[in-house]
């Protein structure tokens, strides 16, 4: 996996394609549609902020930003600044830890595809580890196979599936109807409980 100093060279030269510079739809869609706004929400791989900015702006006042990048989190910090400062961890995802309570839902957006394939049974292992019994990871899936050398990684429905399947039941694993336009029939909708 690419350092933080590989990171905070991206977000220092703007080189960070996958921004689309808003809230993605789908994430946004399922925020509106939750009644319960407590619950406990952890953003990994955030970026710029957007979908955490969005909830926490819609109620959501137990959203967590987490970013391997300082540059990200400072620019994430100015970008909104009434987002609560212990609830911006500038961190590295896998060495989280020291919370006192678990999370009910890990959002995904972009996160997944940043890190190297080689480490996804880690990511899927320290979401359990995150998750609150019955805790849900939402978000997105890139439904596409991408290059091997470097961030984005893709992959396909049945690789989900065979990962998450060790760990997760899977309530949903589709293909998204609302992504952005150069996303479209690209990605892959997912809820996945802890049991």
């Amino acid at each position: 996996m690419p350092s933080n100093t590989y990171w905070d060279n991206r977000y220092n030269n703007n080189d960070i394609g996958w921004d689309i510079g808003k809230v993605s739809n789908p994430i946004k869609y399922w925020l509106d549609s939750q009644i319960d706004r407590s619950k406990k929400i952890l953003i990994p791989g955030a970026g710029s902020g957007f979908e955490a900015g969005y909830a926490y702006a819609a109620g959501f006042k137990n959203v967590y930003y987490l970013d391997f990048s300082t540059v990200a989190a400072k620019k994430f910090k100015t970008q909104f600044p009434d987002f609560p400062p212990n609830q911006i961890l500038a961190n590295d995802y896998f060495n989280l830890s020291n919370f006192n309570d678990f999370f009910d839902v890990i959002i995904e957006q972009t996160f997944f595809c940043a890190i190297s394939p080689n480490k996804r049974v880690l990511y899927i292992n320290k979401a359990y580890e995150l998750l609150e019994k019955n805790g849900k990871i939402v978000g997105l899936l890139f439904n596409v196979n991408f290059n091997e050398e470097s961030p984005p990684f893709g992959g396909s429905k049945e690789d989900y599936e065979l990962l998450f399947k060790t760990k997760f039941n899977i309530l949903k694993l589709e293909a998204c109807y609302n992504s952005v336009s150069p996303r479209l029939n690209n990605e892959l909708w997912i809820s996945l409980q802890k049991p």
